[in-house]
């Protein structure tokens, strides 16, 4: 392993930083460099102690917040690795879907067919970071345009950033649009997948069995709490995004 030397030079005006940053300075020079190229695996936290005659405390903060800037990464059990290069995806910029209609010259209606509060099973609670078992809202609406469905959208929302979700007037706003009116600073993030229509797909949106759909998982953060998410299935043969 690369030699690792304290900055302790005390004829410096400036002061030494501090260790975990010398540490993660080093790491990343040890990346730049190609010494620890894309998928090496880092020595264990152990062994840095050892090798560079620093607390675990520092070495552990140093490999956390690497791996929270996207260096690194780490699996459980395994070891920390260097992680692959990651071009920066073109952000995606979706709009709602009673815009998309009206710019078309439709006319929107959202039928709501259940908006309640019950407790997270499974996968609710992994979609929004909660416990199983705690309370979240749902929300199932059919979007139409002139009558003809064009999205299904399932929602989850967390009750504590959003007591009031189960009194708004869906058939006057969006879901996201109440969102966002009430958190200008919501962040978004988005899984774009391909799929064939299920019976319930076919039940909601009127389709045809194996109809080709646009799935779109979508989640709302504020800070580091994730506010809503939520499945929105588009047919692919009845509206087009972007």
């Amino acid at each position: 392993m690369p030699h690792f030397k304290p900055q302790n030079d005390d004829r410096s005006y400036a002061p030494p930083k501090p260790l975990y940053e010398q540490v993660k300075s080093y790491v990343l020079k040890n990346m730049e460099s190609g010494e620890w190229p894309a998928y090496f695996q880092l020595p264990s936290e152990h062994t840095l102690v050892r090798e560079m005659g620093i607390s675990r405390m520092t070495i552990h903060r140093a490999l956390r917040e690497l791996t929270q800037a996207g260096y690194l990464e780490r699996i459980q059990g395994v070891g920390t690795f260097v992680a692959a290069p990651k071009k920066q995806p073109k952000k995606l910029e979706l709009q709602e879907i009673d815009d998309i209609i009206r710019a078309r010259g439709g006319r929107h209606q959202c039928e709501v067919h259940f908006l309640q509060g019950e407790p997270a099973e499974k996968d609710a609670a992994n979609m929004m970071g909660m416990e199983v078992g705690a309370d979240v809202y749902r929300s199932y609406f059919v979007h139409r345009e002139n009558g003809l469905p064009v999205m299904l959208e399932d929602r989850y929302v967390n009750p504590a950033f959003m007591p009031e979700y189960l009194d708004a007037d869906f058939s006057r706003i969006t879901a996201d649009t109440h969102l966002s009116r009430k958190f200008a600073l919501l962040s978004h993030a988005h899984v774009i997948q391909a799929a064939v229509s299920n019976a319930e797909i076919n039940h909601f949106l009127e389709l045809e069995a194996t109809t080709a759909c646009i799935v779109i998982n979508r989640k709302s953060w504020l800070g580091e709490d994730i506010v809503s998410a939520a499945r929105l299935v588009f047919p692919g043969n009845r509206i087009q995004l972007g």
